[in-house]
């Protein structure tokens, strides 16, 4: 049931745009990111809100770029592209050409790229949960856990990153690499490492070139929780991060800001809409920005611009295409190096470490990343009960990497005699250098109609994924003879740097270096039906999936194939009563490819997930907010584990059988809206219990080996027990409570609680049985504060002006983000200020 909710007065220059998979046939149009202060509210929760302009919000079918396909066909390893590529491709191309030739109608961004799970295309303003069905799905009809973040909370908490945005989700674990996290995103959701997509479409490259997008370029993030393998294809179980684009909307309006904080942070960006023609059929957009800043450890700085034009041409009702072209830089990606236990969660007899200390060298550190990318979105409604879609991206991701890393604590002596350096760390050193290709498509055919008393929603769609290109890694440990190759150890409480170091030349660093030219194609065909019969919802899917990945080993010629495939489906039931509760039901499958075999050469599996969740899901009658409670079993089996036979006989010390299996048991609460007018609350509390039900076997210890720990019964590493957090905010303009200039007030606090998370050190025998060492990071209490100011309320010549001061661990909490193993433990990020001031007309 769809309850429409009280229209709120819309300022100047405020908008959100609907994401390239939003609600086909929405009676909406977005608006742009609004100034700090004040922001009509509007939660996605499923409930539309009809807006003046009748044109659609919806987009999706990209037109293939051949060129993008030529080119990585062309980088295949051994020169020409297998037919699978051929035969898909030209699927792909297929499914393409008919949707431009019979454009027609309408204007709307459909999420696309969705593949599994309900990604919420948030914030829209027909508030729908279209990414996670990629159908028109109110979020209260979704038989699944999804958080959206909107425009609103990203410009009025600052959020630069996704680890800043999802920082009040339940669930999540973000900062997994501390206050160092500028050039990646790296959290855990429901205990694994999620997918990031971009438009619903994965960010895939090499093993380092993966982009973190500008937050510029975004309007808000759907965090989809659970298995999304159905609509998505290859994934982990704990879920994925959608980062929805700006889009070109139907009216002007324009951004300009400009930052100054902490750590000599600057950064400045623009957004400018515009329509192109007269009629409204061409509509243009262009975002852009710059930003740098020192990195939280000494010697260490990011830097990145960016820029990203837009055109969306929109001929009719039925009929839409739009064009978004991108170009990011990172010069650099300020410090990566972690610190040991030692000293930051362990006793170190030489004290604390310094949270600011480089256990890297800045005269070593090299981040240089580029990425260039081009999409489009393209959606045909070949009747009012049938419709298109489709989308595609092309991308190419460079990146130049290198660093020194903590490898140990130095020793003294031998045998009995062998003491442990505290104050001396050995390190590490090398990098990576990489060039990917990438491509991703989305088609489906979405109709609707009734048999008998049930509604059908049915979907039908087959995407395809490519990235091919080359790498080069190398990493070299150790002080040796040769200087080139001699990584120095460092004094961690009297460091020293730019002393002799080791050639950034991998080749020189070590002979034992990688460099390997790889293709990974995967194709999925999907089904889905959405069921209503009375206020029952149901939804059934399924989707077969062929992955196969080519790699060519450069510097000795082998060749190595992989060939898998995997079928995975979804389940889920919704009951929508009249007073706005949802109880759910849900089951849901991924997968994960495998390479690899056990020693007797048998291949491995692919690695599979999947979830029951049940929950409650609440919008109180005549409000926008939405309270979630759920609870859910998740496990990941076919893990791949240490033989227990390895090194033994003819089989291998590294040899693999795969057994393994982790059960993730929690349970979340989450509450998210406006409870009046002009108080915002942002609420979120969970218990995930993460335990390896079945890890490495035990190897006793032996007078040549000192045995093998099992890790069965043990925690998951880097996985908080237990997080809870609230952000609330009140703007006094929209809360109507004052007048005169303190109406443009708005004040906001946060406060965000993590318990700790196991980590381990060295192995031990203890009563002729090998142990690791387990030890928890402390728990930890960050407090956040926000204060804006609309400066068009005190004087009518300012009006567009705003000014807003974002302060983050307000209190300067030292504490350390996650230390999943003795040499790589993260120093949470310092108390940061930031001070903005922006235009919007």
């Amino acid at each position: 049931m769809r309850i429409p909710l009280p229209q709120r007065s819309r300022r100047q220059g405020q908008s959100r745009t609907a994401p390239p998979f939003a609600n086909p046939r929405c009676a909406c149009r977005p608006r742009p990111i609004p100034a700090l202060p004040h922001r009509p509210r509007k939660f996605a929760i499923g409930l539309p809100v009809p807006l003046r302009n009748p044109m659609r919000n919806c987009e999706s079918l990209p037109i293939a770029i051949s060129r993008g396909i030529s080119v990585m066909n062309e980088r295949s390893p051994g020169g020409t592209p297998s037919l699978f590529v051929k035969l898909v491709a030209s699927a792909a191309m297929a499914g393409l050409i008919p949707g431009v030739a019979q454009a027609a109608d309408g204007a709307d961004a459909y999420d696309a790229g969705d593949r599994d799970t309900i990604i919420v295309t948030g914030l829209k303003d027909e508030q729908q949960a279209s990414t996670g069905t990629k159908t028109d799905t109110p979020l209260l009809e979704t038989p699944q856990t999804i958080t959206v973040i909107d425009g609103e909370e990203l410009t009025r908490r600052n959020v630069l990153s996704v680890n800043e945005a999802v920082g009040y989700v339940a669930g999540v674990a973000a900062n997994q690499r501390g206050g160092t996290v500028t050039r990646y995103d790296q959290l855990v959701l429901r205990g694994y490492a999620p997918g990031i997509f971009l438009d619903g479409m994965q960010l895939i490259a090499g093993p380092y070139s993966r982009p973190q997008v500008d937050f510029n370029r975004i309007d808000h993030i759907d965090v989809v929780k659970g298995p999304a393998s159905v609509l998505y294809g290859s994934s982990t179980p704990g879920g994925l991060v959608n980062l929805a684009s700006k889009l070109p909307e139907a009216e002007a309006f324009g951004r300009i800001e400009g930052q100054l904080g902490t750590y000599d942070f600057r950064r400045g960006a623009i957004d400018v809409n515009q329509p192109l023609t007269g009629d409204g059929k061409l509509l243009g957009r262009i975002v852009g920005g710059w930003q740098k800043g020192d990195g939280f450890t000494d010697g260490t700085f990011s830097e990145r611009y960016h820029v990203s034009p837009m055109l969306r041409f929109v001929p009719d009702d039925a009929t839409s295409l739009t064009l978004v072209a991108a170009y990011q830089r990172s010069p650099s990606g300020g410090g990566y190096s972690g610190v040991p236990a030692h000293g930051s969660v362990l006793p170190n007899p030489f004290g604390e470490l310094p949270r600011d200390i480089n256990t890297g060298d800045p005269g070593y550190e090299r981040y240089d990343h580029k990425a260039k990318s081009i999409a489009a979105f393209f959606r045909r409604d070949l009747s009012d009960a049938l419709t298109f879609r489709s989308s595609v991206r092309f991308q190419n991701n460079t990146l130049s990497y290198r660093q020194l890393y903590v490898a140990g604590f130095a020793t003294t002596g031998t045998g009995a005699d062998r003491n442990t350096d505290y104050s001396t760390i050995i390190r590490g050193g090398g990098g990576a250098d990489e060039d990917f290709d990438t491509l991703t498509l989305d088609n489906n055919l979405n109709a609707q109609f009734k048999t008998g008393g049930l509604g059908h929603n049915v979907l039908v769609g087959i995407d395809y994924s490519r990235i091919t290109g080359e790498d080069f890694r190398q990493f070299n440990t150790g002080v040796t003879d040769n200087p080139l190759t001699s990584v120095p150890n460092l004094d961690l409480f009297a460091p020293v740097y730019g002393t002799a170091l080791p050639s950034m030349d991998l080749t020189v660093l070590s002979p034992n270096y990688m460099n390997t030219s790889s293709s990974r194609d995967q194709v999925g065909i999907y089904v889905q039906d959405q069921m209503s019969i009375g206020q029952l919802r149901l939804i059934a899917s399924g989707r077969k999936d062929w992955y196969q990945q080519r790699t060519l080993h450069k510097k000795n010629g082998t060749f190595t194939p992989l060939d898998q495939s995997a079928f995975t489906m979804r389940l889920g039931a919704l009951y929508e009563f009249e007073f706005g509760l949802s109880p759910f039901f849900s089951y849901s499958e991924s997968f994960e490819p495998q390479s690899g075999s056990t020693y007797l050469g048998e291949p491995f599996l692919p690695t599979t997930g999947r979830q029951y969740e049940g929950g409650l899901k609440f919008q109180p009658r005549g409000t926008n907010a939405l309270f979630t409670l759920s609870a859910y079993d998740l496990r990941r089996q076919k893990v791949p584990v240490g033989d227990p036979a390895a090194g033994t006989g003819d089989i291998p010390s590294n040899a693999q059988i795969q057994i393994g299996e982790v059960r993730v048991r929690g349970a979340e609460l989450e509450a998210r809206g406006e409870l009046t007018p002009g108080f915002d609350i942002v609420a979120a509390a969970s218990y995930t219990d993460a335990i390896i039900t079945q890890g490495t076997p035990a190897i006793p210890p032996s007078d040549t080996n000192s045995g093998t720990p099992t890790t069965t019964g043990t925690r998951q590493l880097g996985v908080p027990e237990w997080a809870a957090s609230t952000f609330l905010s009140y703007d006094f303009g929209d809360a109507e409570t004052v007048g005169g200039p303190l109406a443009g007030l708005t004040l906001g606090g946060g406060l965000r609680y993590v318990g700790g998370s196991d980590g381990t050190t060295n192995r031990a025998v203890i009563d002729g049985v090998t142990t690791f060492q387990r030890f928890r990071t402390d728990d930890f209490l960050l407090v956040d504060a926000l204060i804006g100011y609309d400066l068009g309320h005190a004087a009518g010549s300012l009006a567009g002006w705003s000014l807003a001061l974002n302060a983050a661990n307000l209190f300067d909490k030292r504490h350390v983000s996650a230390c999943p193993f003795n040499n790589s433990c993260y120093f949470g990020a310092s108390r940061t200020v930031i001070g903005s001031l922006r235009y919007n007309w």
